[in-house]
């Protein structure tokens, strides 16, 4: 089976009310691929739904439905990797540090990256890295 490492901005959207028809349809790839995402990505997916809560997006019971969904999906996590590479990344292509964790799961793993972020993108090109 084909792995993938899925971006939380991806996973997050796929509960949106604004979630679009194609990233809707990047769901599937769950059911194609081993999905790998590093330790990080509980967290931002926790913070998001913490976001969403304090703005008045979603009710506590919502965010914790939105929590169990999102947390209940088929993922393996993995090591984020050296972390001096990390910081390389993060300052070469103006990445957070999280997002710099994502593409080097990417580069360390050679599997593809799932993501909607625009800079995360561009980055994954630049260096080689697939996006879905």
């Amino acid at each position: 089976m084909k792995g993938l490492v899925l971006d939380a901005s991806l996973a997050l959207e796929w509960f949106s009310d604004a979630a679009s028809p194609a990233s809707l349809a990047k769901r599937a790839l769950l059911d194609e691929h081993v999905v790998l995402v590093p330790h990080l990505w509980r967290f931002e997916v926790m913070n998001a739904v913490t976001v969403w809560l304090r703005r008045g997006a979603v009710t506590q019971a919502h965010a914790s439905w939105l929590l169990t969904e999102l947390l209940s999906l088929p993922f393996a996590v993995v090591e984020e990797g050296d972390p001096e590479a990390i910081l390389g990344l993060a300052h070469e292509h103006r990445l957070t540090a999280c997002d710099a964790a994502y593409l080097h799961v990417a580069m360390m793993s050679g599997e593809p990256l799932a993501t909607l972020d625009r800079a995360l993108h561009k980055a994954a090109i630049a260096v080689g890295v697939t996006c879905l």
